[in-house]
């Protein structure tokens, strides 16, 4: 085996395949990146896997020699990303991976290839091709409301669903929910759901460059796969099923408030500074003239912040709110005003955009929180 490659056709990929590669496990090899080189294409194959995600990326190389090996993805990764911006020359000897870039050299150890995990496939040759860009903008907008806890697996992961004139995108870790639908037109016969881990769809989106048009999708009972550019990607998915989170959806509201977004982003920026409570809980309290927010639960002081450039429908109300999650909403809107809306202040609170657009919709829910018993 025998190659070269420059580095910054590499270094950016190991990066991000270091995040599907555990650091342990008890089978060693999948702590390892695979390395196929083709000599006939010319062509450098990088494989990584946890056994859920598996990825796999082409990228040129000058292959002199064919060949295959398992390198420790920390500690390959870690030398590329070492070396300067120049030629990288690999190959191996006397049991050795050799690599040289200008002064340096390194010398590692390797392991066959015959103990990667088998290849995962997808039992379909059928799949679908939507705009890449808008699924990496649904990625963004839903994946931050995961959970972290494993109480319900399900809720690690982001829901999916396809119907023939959709795809719809949700995250929830319970305490608020994230909800993209991009109307788009699908070559499938009936609705279909799936629940991703989000590790997949983070490293899908991290590699949609501004020059990927389409991705592809195809999926079977078991996995979901994803190409696009010259990445592959195939997860597993959740064998749990997705709890019902449209029942948050369920009610009407009839109190609306539109105000701008760069000045709330500051104002509950500036205010929670001094809570120190874990939620981040600060009191808004909204009239006709004035929309006020407060910081509760500091032993550091008071910060008390009114706008008054903002427009509201409803009676005077006074209400908690979770200022650390409003914010992930509010920062995650794309028009220049953001729309709240609710029943009660007891209801689940709605937050959108200021506009709807053609072919996409966002809906942000953030349950208010109690103030009299804090």
């Amino acid at each position: 085996m025998k190659f070269s490659i420059n580095k910054k056709d590499i270094s950016d990929i190991l990066q991000h395949l270091l995040t599907i590669t555990p650091a342990k496990n008890n089978v060693v090899a999948v702590t390892n990146f695979k390395l196929d080189a083709f000599s006939d294409t010319n062509q450098l194959k990088i494989t990584a896997t946890d056994f859920n995600v598996t990825s796999k990326v082409e990228v040129s190389a000058n292959v002199i020699e064919s060949g295959t090996m398992l390198v420790n993805a920390k500690q390959f990764s870690d030398i590329i990303n070492s070396l300067p911006i120049s030629v990288i020359n690999f190959s191996i000897k006397e049991d050795h991976l050799f690599i040289e870039c200008e002064q340096a050299k390194f010398s590692i150890s390797y392991i066959e290839s015959t103990f990667y995990p088998e290849e995962a496939k997808i039992n379909t040759e059928k799949f679908f091709e939507i705009d890449a860009q808008n699924f990496k903008k649904m990625i963004n907008l839903t994946s931050f409301c995961v959970s972290t806890e494993t109480v319900q697996p399900a809720l690690t992961g982001v829901y999916m669903k396809f119907d023939k004139e959709s795809l719809t995108m949700t995250a929830t870790d319970s305490k608020r929910i994230s909800e993209a639908v991009f109307k788009v037109d699908i070559d499938i016969e009936t609705p279909h759901e799936i629940v991703l881990p989000t590790k997949a769809l983070s490293f899908i989106e991290k590699n949609i460059n501004d020059e990927t048009d389409i991705i592809q999708i195809c999926f079977d009972e078991k996995r979901i796969s994803f190409k696009f550019d010259n990445i592959y990607v195939v997860s597993n998915r959740f064998e749990s099923k997705y709890p019902n989170y449209t029942t948050a959806f369920r009610n009407s509201p009839i109190n609306f408030l539109t105000i701008d977004k760069i000045s709330l982003r500051d104002a509950l920026r500036r205010v929670s500074l001094l809570s120190d409570d874990e939620d981040k809980l600060v009191k808004i309290t909204i009239n006709n003239t004035t929309l006020f927010i407060e910081s509760l639960i500091s032993e550091k002081g008071n910060a008390k912040e009114n706008l008054t450039d903002f427009a509201y429908s409803g009676p005077e109300v006074s209400f908690g709110i979770n200022a650390r999650f409003l914010l992930s909403f509010v920062q995650a809107i794309d028009t220049d005003e953001v729309i709240i809306q609710f029943r009660t202040i007891e209801e689940p609170f709605y937050i959108v955009n200021n506009k709807e657009f053609e072919n996409f919709k966002i809906r942000f829910v953030l349950m208010p929180m109690r103030i009299e018993r804090r």
